[in-house]
């Protein structure tokens, strides 16, 4: 008899996607369940960016050490299987619907939050554009810290304090999108 038929144990199912709507209400599920842990706490990417088809859940989180591990410990009440779960990021497959979906947090200070906002709502490709852009005008965007100038912090503590120091305007999530090596907030 072959070991899988021994025992009566269903492997659960990891969606690699959900519609937009199926994700925010996961991700205001989740944000119920740990927000009296936070200080602060957004959802960021694709959610935040209004795409149709969302690949995990992502939050920022200010949140004491103490609220840090209620947070992990709230997701082993709703059943979550932790995949990573350090001082900064928390990864688990969280239960939604009797399959599982990936869910990250990302933790952030109260001068790192903007940052951290604005790299984890994405995408990729506009973050990759937007250091591109900061070096040419002699910074760096240090994800961990902000922008840097000379090796200083000069911004990070907001999305708009961040584009303004590169002095650039603040654009919507959903724009921050590139096509052609160009943010389609450029291009209007």
């Amino acid at each position: 008899m072959k070991q899988a038929k021994l025992f009566d144990y269903k492997e659960p199912v990891v969606l690699a996607e959900l519609d937009s709507d199926n994700a925010l209400a996961l991700a205001n599920e989740v944000k119920n369940k740990v927000s009296n842990y936070c200080e602060r706490i957004d959802v960021v990417g694709s959610i935040r960016r209004q795409r149709t088809k969302v690949h995990d859940v992502d939050f920022v989180v200010l949140a004491s050490d103490a609220g840090w591990l209620k947070i992990g410990e709230e997701l082993k009440n709703l059943k979550a299987q932790t995949s990573c779960a350090g001082c900064v990021v928390i990864k688990a497959l969280v239960p939604y619907r009797n399959v599982l979906f990936q869910v990250d947090f990302y933790r952030a200070k109260s001068t790192t939050f903007g940052i951290n906002q604005l790299v984890r709502t994405g995408s990729a490709d506009h973050n990759m554009w937007l250091a591109s852009y900061a070096i040419s005008k002699g910074m760096r965007v240090k994800y961990s810290e902000g922008i840097l100038k000379d090796g200083v912090v000069v911004a990070g503590e907001t999305e708009e304090g961040v584009f303004a120091a590169l002095e650039l305007p603040c654009p919507m999530p959903k724009d921050r999108e590139v096509i052609d090596r160009k943010p389609i907030w450029l291009q209007v």
